[in-house]
């Protein structure tokens, strides 16, 4: 992910969009707040299973950030490796400008 992408992850973290943290994730994905979550590629993998796992049964997407992404560092909180976004407005936001850095 580039600097844009990480400013806008900040962006929608000051605006109230964005759950942290693996068990209040969890929780949201289960109730159904929770839309998109990012994972940092740092997590352990019973983590990443844990996350998967419930995202693919509620059916909630997600993407595995790449190890030179820190999404802690984009909210400010470094410790932080599972993000759950809530507002579909910034999501497709979002996915848009991590279609255009694919290209």
């Amino acid at each position: 992910m580039n600097k844009e992408i990480l400013n806008f992850i900040g962006l929608m973290n000051r605006a109230g969009a964005i759950i942290t943290g693996t068990e209040l994730v969890l929780n949201g994905v289960r109730s159904g707040k929770v839309k998109f979550v990012l994972i940092d590629s740092q997590v352990s993998m019973r983590t990443f299973k844990k996350i998967t796992d419930k995202c693919q049964y509620y059916n909630v997407s997600y993407i595995k950030v790449d190890e030179h992404t820190s999404l802690g560092a984009a909210i400010g909180n470094t410790s932080r490796k599972v993000l759950g976004l809530t507002d579909p407005k910034f999501i497709k936001a979002l996915n848009k400008k991590i279609d255009e850095s694919k290209k």
